[in-house]
Parts: structure tokens; sequence; C-alpha cells
């Protein structure tokens, strides 16, 4: 890129920009992607973003557990983090979560341990932790059980299902492969390997695995996209995500290939572009990050974990 950027500073305007275009029109994507200096629309991210931004400034200080629930229960009640005059919808288990919270104070009972907390939306606020981890831990944060309590634990603030803890993990493992400069395919590869050995000798989250036998088979990348059928569960969000990024050379195809996938989910295209821009580090993340509305806060956040050197 002209100006090199922080690895959590690119995963914010990957994760802003991702969101942002969920909410245009598909030729609007189209010219965002191939000329993104003339683009024109205003480019507005939404709760996932900012409950992302939420968790780096909290983590930047250092991992306390009320700090970050603190943190999100500011955005929900203030707007903080969230860009000016616009509308943010938070997702029931999140809500319910905050407003647990709200009541007991307990960040232990806060988060939401039925089944329907086994859900996409919890992918995108986990992305800056595996930074977080990865940077406090190295690669090898699968072998520290502290660590791998932490990455439960923020997660289990909200959504306490074990299999979206399970989806949490694995995905965090395969972005700390990414920040240790494999390939994209090595990088899932051996990220999934590591969290299938790992859950595999945890009881309480050996029979979710059934749920992620697709992603283990060897020619994942080739299946029809057809086969991932979107439930609103953790996995076959992750499914999308791992197959969009598997079956790209670019920043824009793997975007291109997010939108494939329809509209059950703007999870997908949000997480894609976050992973995919830490990932090809694409000048486009850069010139494209310029129309986002209140794109200096994601700056200000991003400069203060840097500063404070906790993503670092």
């Amino acid at each position: 890129m002209a100006k090199k950027q922080s690895t959590i500073q690119l995963l914010m305007f990957g994760m802003a920009l991702g969101e942002s275009m969920t909410q245009l029109s598909n030729s609007q994507q189209e010219d965002l992607l191939n000329n993104p200096v003339d683009f024109s629309g205003e480019l507005n991210w939404g709760a996932q973003t900012s409950q992302s931004l939420t968790t780096i400034a909290s983590l930047s200080r250092g991992y306390q557990l009320t700090d970050v629930m603190n943190h999100l229960q500011n955005w929900y009640r203030r707007r903080h983090f969230a860009p000016e005059n616009t509308r943010q919808r938070i997702d029931s288990i999140t809500k319910k979560a905050i407003d647990n919270y709200a009541k007991n104070r307990d960040t232990l009972a806060s988060g939401i341990l039925e089944d329907v907390a086994d859900s996409e939306n919890i992918l995108v606020r986990m992305l800056p932790v595996a930074l977080y981890l990865h940077h406090e831990y190295g690669i090898s944060f699968i072998n520290d059980e502290a660590a791998m309590l932490t990455l439960h634990r923020i997660a289990g603030l909200t959504h306490n299902d074990e299999g979206a803890l399970v989806s949490v993990g694995m995905l965090s493992l395969i972005m700390s492969q990414i920040l240790e400069g494999h390939l994209m395919r090595d990088a899932v590869e051996n990220g999934l390997a590591f969290g299938f050995e790992y859950y595999s000798r945890h009881k309480v989250f050996e029979s979710e695995l059934v749920a992620f036998e697709e992603l283990n088979l060897p020619d994942f990348a080739n299946i029809p996209i057809s086969h991932i059928n979107l439930d609103g569960r953790s996995a076959s969000a992750l499914e999308a995500i791992i197959w969009s990024l598997l079956n790209s050379n670019s920043y824009v195809e793997a975007m291109q290939n997010a939108f494939l996938h329809g509209h059950a989910s703007s999870i997908i295209p949000t997480a894609v572009s976050a992973i995919a821009a830490v990932f090809y580090k694409d000048d486009l993340i850069l010139q494209a990050s310029k129309q986002l509305t209140s794109g200096k806060l994601i700056v200000s956040v991003t400069h203060q974990a840097e500063r404070l050197g906790r993503f670092n």
C-alpha cells in the first residue's frame, strides 16, 4: 500500500467497508470495488464494526472482562463508537446479554447459553480478539488454556453457546495463521487442524464438531456454493466466509465471492472484507476508506491500540 497501515487498522477499515457495502446496491458494490477513488456514495458502517471498536478500545488497556462489557453497554446505551446520524441495529442475543448485565453486573452470567445463541453475529466482533491473542501469546495461543479461556469468555459475554465458541475458536486460529504470513489455503488448513484437535480434547465442545465436518473435507473449496446452507448459525456462516476466501486471489475476488451468498447474511461480507484486507493489503482499502462516514473514529481507536501496543 502507498502508506503502510497497521494490521489492526487494516482489519477495521476492511470490516467497516464490508459492512458498509452490504447497504449498497449490486451496481454500487461493483462501482466501489472497481473504482474506489471516484466512488461518491456514502459508506456507513453498522453494529458489527462498532462492537468491534468497543472491544479494541477496551483490550487496548489490557484484558478486563468487566471493561469489555461496559464498553459494549456504552455503545448500546450511549452510541459510543457509532458513526453520527446513523441507526445501528442490535441482534437479540447481544441485547439480551447487555440487559442481563445491566441487572446483575455479573459478566459470567450475562451471556446467553441457549441454542439460539449459536449465532453468526458473534464472529465479526471477535476478529480483533484474535489479533490481541496473537500479540499476547503468539501463534501457539491454542496451547495456552488462559488464552483460550480469554477468547471464550469475551465471546461468552453475549453468545455463550458451545457451538458459537467453537466457531470463534476456529476463525481465530485461522486468523492467527494469516498473521504469521501463511498462504490462505495453508492458514485455513492449519487453523482448522489445530481447532479440531483442541476442541476434540474437551468434552464440553466435542459434540459440536459434527457441525464443522464439511470444513474438514480436503476439497471443501471446490464444493458448489449451493451446498452452503445459511441458517443463521455460526458454523454455516464460517463455511461461507472460508469458501469466499479460499476461492479468491485478490481482495476484490474475495468480496465478489462473499456477495454470491446473497443477502441472507451481512456477516459474511463484513468478515470476509476484514480478513481479506489483512491478507491482501490492497491499496483499494485505503482509497475506499476515505469515503467512510466517521472514518476518523476508526483511525482514533486503532491509533490508540497501536500506541498502547496490545495489537502490534
